[in-house]
């Protein structure tokens, strides 16, 4: 799931995208949503186009889930604005308070033509630093704008304190690949005191943030950083409104810690280092689980999710199905990529629409009928890689179709209705 990858070769103009009120007559851009304005005089380098939205379903977890809303409602405006030809530096660690230096006292503020009104301010790929933030005047934005993107900028720690202060209606902020961290303090962002969904992904962030000002959080994502491990209280802070919490992509060992959020739906550990499925026994509440391109072994201690509904554990070391007798909501189990031989464990499972066991040493078919012939909701089934497959190629799809004709989609490809 990462963002596009950055080409200092590649030279076009970098783009700002903000919606703001409608206002009278349309051009012919207009008419699909978007306004083209030329905001520089000259420009000697030819311009980088930056990409308003790059979906990243995958977190980490390699999931290939319904992409995740970021909202960008409304008619958009953009602006062409010069773009340098200084080369991008190395994506290496940037120590905080450094990295800011070059460039200072070049950049102007190229939001002073827009209203105070304006909702949602899209600034990505513009090679924005911290020192860059104040110029721009986002308070004045403060009554209106509940949207700000920062994406794809080179942001570091600490960001200027009053950069952001006054930010009192913003719901969403994103700073998705910059340079932030190791550590990101309540301090740096405490002018957003409302916003429900933050993105911290694809920065150096080593410690998972601390933002007692921040007290609405519900989404928060991590994905891609380098945190190791979490530690106890680290994120208290968001307990009482937190329902999703993406760390993919980190170093993580341990599911630790992570006990006060309760009110936990969706939790997103893949592609971590973690052995064991334990301590989530408060997490009641949790709809979805994904622990894929991790090193599990065993499926337990998930007898206290009840109200679970998706469940990924794709590319572990699994040798066996079994601890779901009280994961009765189950709709989608993936177990692709593991290291089982039969199909077991899951005849209870009366919600279940989606069955991923791609990958696995599942030698028969014969299972199918004691365990999944039963399930009227089940209308997917992955079973391709396994030796029943490739030691059946001619006859495998036939077997599946008839033992299980309430499928309609067997591995990749959709069941011909007769």
């Amino acid at each position: 799931m990462s963002g596009p990858p950055r080409n200092p070769n590649l030279k076009s103009p970098a783009v700002v995208a903000l919606s703001v009120p409608d206002s009278g007559s349309a051009s012919a851009s207009e008419s699909q949503g978007t306004r083209v304005v030329n905001a520089s005089s000259s420009s000697s380098a030819a311009p980088v186009v930056a990409n308003g939205n790059d979906n990243e379903n995958d977190t980490g977890n390699g999931v290939a889930a319904q992409p995740k809303p970021r909202a960008r409602l409304g008619p958009t405006e953009v602006v062409i604005l010069p773009s340098s030809d200084t080369e991008d530096e190395a994506d290496a660690d940037v120590p905080e308070g450094q990295g800011d230096e070059e460039g200072q006292g070049k950049e102007e503020d190229f939001l002073k033509d827009y209203p105070d009104e304006t909702e949602d301010l899209q600034l990505q790929h513009l090679r924005l630093k911290s020192s860059s933030l104040p110029l721009l005047r986002f308070p004045r934005f403060g009554a209106h704008l509940k949207r700000l993107c920062l994406r794809q900028n080179e942001l570091t720690s600490p960001l200027p304190p009053d950069a952001l202060e006054g930010l009192g209606q913003l719901e969403e902020l994103d700073c998705y690949d910059n340079r932030l961290g190791p550590r990101v303090r309540d301090e740096e962002l405490r002018g957003c005191g409302n916003v429900t969904s933050l993105d911290l992904s694809f920065n150096n962030i080593r410690h998972p943030p601390n933002l007692p000002s921040l007290g609405r959080v519900a989404v928060l994502y991590l994905v891609q950083n380098k945190i190791a491990r979490i530690e106890q209280g680290e994120l208290d802070w968001c307990a009482e409104t937190i329902t999703s919490l993406e760390l993919g992509g980190n170093r993580i060992r341990v599911i630790e810690n992570l006990e006060k959020l309760t009110l936990l739906e969706e939790l997103w550990l893949g592609k971590n280092k973690i052995r064991a499925l334990e301590n989530l026994s408060t997490f009641s509440s949790l709809k979805i689980l994904s622990l894929q391109s991790n090193r599990i072994t065993k499926l337990e201690n998930l007898e206290d999710l009840v109200n679970l509904e998706e469940l990924y554990l794709s590319h572990n070391g699994l040798k066996k199905i079994e601890g779901l007798d009280k994961n009765a909501k189950l709709r989608t189990l993936d177990v692709g990529n593991n290291e089982i031989e039969v199909i077991e464990g899951i005849a209870h499972l009366s919600e279940l629409e989606e069955f991923w066991a791609s990958g696995n040493k599942i030698a028969s078919l014969r299972a199918l009928d004691t365990q999944l012939a039963h399930l009227q909701n089940l209308e997917t089934v992955y079973l391709e890689g396994n030796p029943c497959q490739t030691n059946d190629m001619a006859g495998y799809r036939r077997k599946v179709m008839l033992a299980l004709p309430q499928v309609k989609q067997i591995d990749a490809t959709y069941v011909k209705l007769s």
